[in-house]
Formats: structure tokens, C-alpha cells, sequence
């Protein structure tokens, strides 16, 4: 064993020096990011999400939603349990650490097709995207996501070029994969055609099997969790077909558009934010100001997939068979047709049968160059397969939201690498040195000025967050209103942040404005008193929606954005008690006071 580990070690010496320089780049990178974070704080409503569903699964609090993702929260539940207490910078922490080994795996996934410089270019000029680097330890689950979908890739061309019994660790990795963010089980699609066209023999199928067995039974877990708090093992089979059949949903992020990804990547891939923003700019980077770097990298993605084609074109010119044969004519011609109804079907059915129709596409395609031995046509099949499907299944989805587009990063700085890796080999060739080779210097160039980039951008996040002003009243709250417990009902418009920070159940409470006199409805609804329902002693309003005239409460705090609000028949004594008779009379006349009046 201590042998074969000196061999590997031997044999992959020079790779392991680029993954440390890598390693060491990043954390240069990132620990400002990190440490900026503690002081800001919570940015972004699903970190609550996770926090307190990690909080729950540790038995130290409430949880939310319970099918959600569980992976993250898992991660968190085991940091919570080893700590003794629980904390907001675990899922920093976390985020960055998925960040680093997310950028590694997709430092070796481009090994397998360029050396060792382009691939620490393209991994670096990835892990620089400033949609990607302004979530660095923000706390979501699309980076843990994304990470996870590059180790499966990585470990699936491992398994196949080098030992099948890899398949047993990357089944396992791509199911948990799909537990940290359900989105990422569309990679399936891609890597089951690489499977195809490499047409694996028996054993592998077999070591493939066993492999997906290994990964059921290794989540099986969560599918039994799932399965007592809702149910059905499950969950994300409602959230499956909601996507296949791209059901309108009334979201925050309700945003049909097919577009709108397209038109932003500029802002994506090298962006400044606006002068007097908030914290906002960083969590959703659309209203940033893209630079001169990020339309050269649009420019050296174009580049890269032209060059694709190109040296495909060289190889068949050069070959001596035939291309133009009847057969693949006939191929051709399907192709092109097929092509047309792919582009019809984009947002008017399922993504699937786009989805079905696309692979089609590139499995004709394939027939008709594989037997021109092109090194790495299975590869670069796979890479645009994965641009393709992830683009197109995010596009076409009505709820978006800028962090979504996390999962298409890769696959931009793939054919970014392919660009990069051609003008490397032009420049060696014209330009010869007896000692560094002048790609050397110039990958050290570009490294040295994306850091440079990277920390200024750091240094101009902007503090201005909502969030805090969420935890600041909530902290208020407890302070000056103890003791608050488990039978003080309190409502909240952001109930997840709430509950995080007071530990305590927190109900949901949002205006509907859709309703005549919103601001009186919702007082019924929070404050009335009967055997189904208790009323509110307090309502914490981070988003505000109406004029805050609620009959029955009455504002006793500001900060920033957020007001609290008391029941006023608590405001001389908090001892009262809210289910007599007494209680339930005295509201009935305060809000019959306030229709009469208007709301006046």
C-alpha cells in the first residue's frame, strides 16, 4: 500500500504541485471573502433555510422546510453536534471549503483533455467568475451543488479510462450530488450518452450497477427521514415533475424570460458593482457593470467551441475516408431537421422531449465522426452536452433567480480553456526559450492579475445588508422583552430568519395585498383568538408591503428596514392574557372601530 502510494505520488508529482499552487491561489482569494462574510453577516434568505433545518436534524431547534435539499443541512447538523452549539459561520466555512474543492476537480476534469497550465487557467479563470466568487461563503447550496456535480464527472472519466471500481465512489458522490441540490441530477442525461458512445462492455455495466446500488443504499437515510416527516421517500419527485412540465408558480422569482440568462451572462463571468449599492448587487450580480475581461471572455468562449469544429474539420480534410457518404448525408440531413424541431420545442413542452431530441442530435453527430479516431471527441461531446442541458433547463424554467446559473460556469470555462489551450500552443510554437517556456510566464501573468481583480472586488462589496437589520431587531426583541419561549406567538414575514436567530418556532405572517383593506385582514388573521387558532403577542415585518396601519398592533421598534410590532393589548401588561373572552371582545371592537373608520 505505502508502495503504490509513493508511486501515485511519483507518477502525478507535477499535478500535485499545480493543485497546491491552486490551493494556496484560492485561499488567497477566499479567505478575505470569508472573513468579510462574518462581518456582514446572513446575506440571503435560503441561508436561513439551511441553517435551521442543519439546527434541526442536530436536535437544537425548529427546521423549515423539511424537503428541502438535506445535504447542507446534514453538514451543518455535524459541525452543530461537534461544536456544542450552533452558528452562522458553519455554513461560511462549509461554502468555501465546496468552493476550493469544486475548483480542483474541475482543474483535473480539464486534465484529461490539456496540460497542466491551461487547466490552471481555465479552473482559476472558474473560480473567478463573479457570479461564482460573489457567492463564496454566502451560505447557499448552488456552489456545494456545482462542486459535487464536477467530482461526479471527474470520478465517472476516471472510472472509465482508468479502473471501473471508481464507479462504487462516484455513483455515491452523484447521489449525494443530487441531495445538495436537486438541480444537478440532470447531468444524468449527459454522462448515460458519454456511457453510450463510449460503449462500455459488461463489466463496467456491472461496476455501474453496483455502483448505483452503493449510492441508493448510501442516502437511504435521507429517503427514510424524508419518508417519516412527509411521507413519501420522495420529496423532490413533486419538484421533478413541477420542472418537466415547467408549471407556473406564483414566486418571488416568477421570471419568464428565456432570455434572461443569456443577456446577463456579461455581468456573470466580470462585473463591478454600482457605486451606493447594497448587499444585493453581490447576491444578484444582473445590475452590475460588466468590464472589458468578461466580453474577452465571451469572445475566447466563442473561440473555443469554433476551434472544436475546426480541428474536426482538419481531422476528417486530412483522413482518407470519405465524409460526405450517402449515409452520412441521410445523417446529416437528420440532424439539421432535428435540429429545427429542438429549437421549436424550447419552452413550448417538457424540457425532456427537448432534452430527448437534443441527445438524438448529438448521437447522430457522433455516428458520423467516430471512425476518424478523434482523441478527444467523446470528451468534448460530454462538456457541450453539459453546457447545452444546464442552459437550457434554467432558461426554460419560469422561476430564476441569478445563483441558478452557477451550474453553467463550468462548462463556459471549458470551452474558455479550449480557446486558451490553442493560443498557448500558437505561442510555443512561433516563441522558443531555452529555460520557461513563455506559456509559463504568461499563465503566472494572468493568474497574478485575476487575484488582483478578485481582491478588489472584495474590497468593494458593499456592507448595507437588510439581513442585518433582521438580526439586530430580533436581538432587540429578546433583550428587552424576556423572557420570550416556546408559547410566545410570534409572526413574521421573514419566519426563517426570525426562527434562526430568537430559536424559536416562528410562524408565517405576509399581507395578502391582493385582498381589499390587506392591512385589516391580516390583523384578523394574526390576532384572532379561538380553539384552532392562538393570537399574536408580537409581529416582526422585514418586507414592508402595506402602510403598516395593522388595527391591534402597534409599531415598537425600528431599525433599518424592519419593524416590530406588539399586540396592544399587551402594551401596558405582557402578562395578559390573549385566550379569555375579555381579549376576544376587546378585538372585536378594535377592528369593527377601524372598518367603520376606513382605516383611517
Amino acid at each position: 500500500m505505502i508502495n503504490k502510494f509513493k508511486t501515485f505520488i511519483q507518477d502525478n508529482k507535477k499535478d500535485l504541485r499545480y493543485i497546491l499552487a491552486l490551493t494556496i491561489i484560492l485561499l488567497i482569494i477566499s479567505i478575505p471573502k470569508l472573513y468579510l462574510q462574518y462581518s456582514i453577516g446572513i446575506g440571503n434568505w435560503d441561508t436561513y433555510l439551511y441553517l435551521e433545518n442543519g439546527r434541526n436534524f442536530a436536535k437544537m431547534g425548529w427546521g423549515d422546510v423539511s424537503s428541502i435539499a438535506p445535504v447542507l443541512p446534514m453538514i451543518l447538523a455535524k459541525i452543530f453536534l461537534i461544536t456544542g452549539h450552533t452558528f452562522q459561520e458553519a455554513i461560511f466555512n462549509v461554502d468555501v471549503i465546496a468552493y476550493l474543492m469544486g475548483v480542483i476537480f474541475l482543474y483535473l476534469i480539464l486534465r484529461f483533455k490539456f496540460n497542466e497550465n491551461v487547466s490552471l487557467v481555465g479552473s482559476f479563470i472558474y473560480a473567478t467568475f463573479t457570479l461564482l466568487f460573489s457567492w463564496v461563503a454566502i451560505g447557499g447550496n448552488d456552489i456545494i451543488g456545482v462542486s459535487g456535480t464536477l467530482a461526479t464527472i471527474y470520478l465517472i472519466l476516471a472510472a472509465h479510462k482508468y479502473n471501473t471500481k471508481i464507479y462504487y465512489i462516484a455513483l455515491p458522490i452523484a447521489a449525494y450530488s443530487f441531495l445538495a441540490r436537486y438541480t444537478a441530477g440532470i447531468m444524468a442525461f449527459a454522462i448515460v450518452f458519454y456511457l453510450i458512445i463510449n460503449r462500455i462492455n459488461l463489466k463496467e455495466i456491472r461496476d455501474i450497477i453496483i455502483g448505483f446500488i452503493l449510492g441508493v443504499i448510501s442516502i437511504s437515510w435521507f429517503l427514510n427521514q424524508f419518508n417519516k416527516v412527509l411521507g413519501t421517500p420522495f420529496p423532490f419527485l413533486g419538484q421533478f415533475s413541477g420542472t418537466v412540465s415547467n408549471t407556473q408558480v406564483m414566486d418571488s422569482g416568477y421570471l419568464p424570460d428565456t432570455w434572461y440568462y443569456i443577456t446577463h451572462i456579461p455581468n456573470y463571468l466580470s462585473s463591478t458593482i454600482p457605486l451606493r449599492s447594497t448587499f444585493n448587487a453581490v447576491v444578484n450580480p444582473m445590475g452590475n457593470i460588466p468590464t472589458t475581461l468578461s466580453y474577452l471572455y465571451i469572445i475566447l468562449m466563442v473561440l473555443g467551441f469554433v476551434v472544436i469544429l475546426y480541428q474536426t474539420y482538419k481531422i476528417i480534410k486530412n483522413s482518407d475516408k470519405k465524409y460526405l457518404t450517402t449515409k452520412n448525408i441521410i445523417l446529416l440531413i437528420t440532424v439539421a431537421i432535428l435540429s429545427i424541431a429542438c429549437i421549436i420545442t424550447l419552452s413550448q413542452v417538457s424540457y425532456i422531449t427537448t432534452f430527448i431530441l437534443f441527445f438524438i442530435i448529438m448521437g447522430l453527430i457522433w455516428l458520423t465522426l467516430y471512425q476518424y479516431n478523434i482523441d478527444t471527441l467523446d470528451y468534448d461531446l460530454l462538456m457541450i452536452s453539459l453546457f447545452v442541458i444546464y442552459i437550457v433547463f434554467q432558461s426554460i424554467l419560469s422561476t430564476k433567480n441569478d445563483r441558478y446559473f452557477i451550474t453553467v460556469l463550468p462548462f463556459i470555462a471549458y470551452f474558455i480553456a479550449n480557446a486558451v489551450n490553442n493560443i498557448y500552443n500558437y505561442i510555443d510554437d512561433k516563441i522558443t526559450t531555452k529555460n520557461v517556456k513563455p506559456t509559463t510566464i504568461l499563465t503566472a501573468a494572468i493568474i497574478v492579475l485575476l487575484v488582483i481583480n478578485s481582491l478588489a472586488f472584495v474590497s468593494s462589496i458593499p456592507q448595507n445588508n437588510h439581513y442585518k437589520d433582521v438580526e439586530d431587531a430580533c436581538y432587540w426583541l429578546n433583550e428587552t422583552h424576556a423572557p420570550l419561549n416556546n408559547t410566545t406567538i410570534i409572526y413574521s414575514d421573514n419566519w426563517p430568519g426570525a426562527t434562526w436567530y430568537l430559536n424559536l418556532y416562528i410562524q408565517r405572517g405576509v399581507p395578502d395585498t391582493n385582498v381589499e383593506n390587506s392591512s385589516l385582514e391580516f390583523s384578523k388573521q394574526i390576532l384572532a383568538s379561538n380553539s384552532s387558532h392562538s393570537p399574536a403577542s408580537y409581529y416582526i415585518e422585514t418586507n414592508k408591503v402595506t402602510d403598516g396601519n395593522y388595527p391591534g398592533l402597534t409599531a415598537i421598534k425600528r431599525i433599518g428596514d424592519v419593524t416590530i410590532y406588539e399586540n396592544n393589548y399587551l402594551l401596558e401588561d405582557t402578562d395578559k392574557n390573549l385566550t379569555t373572552q375579555e381579549y376576544r371582545d376587546y378585538l372585536n371592537r378594535t377592528l369593527s372601530d377601524y372598518d367603520k373608520i376606513g382605516g383611517e
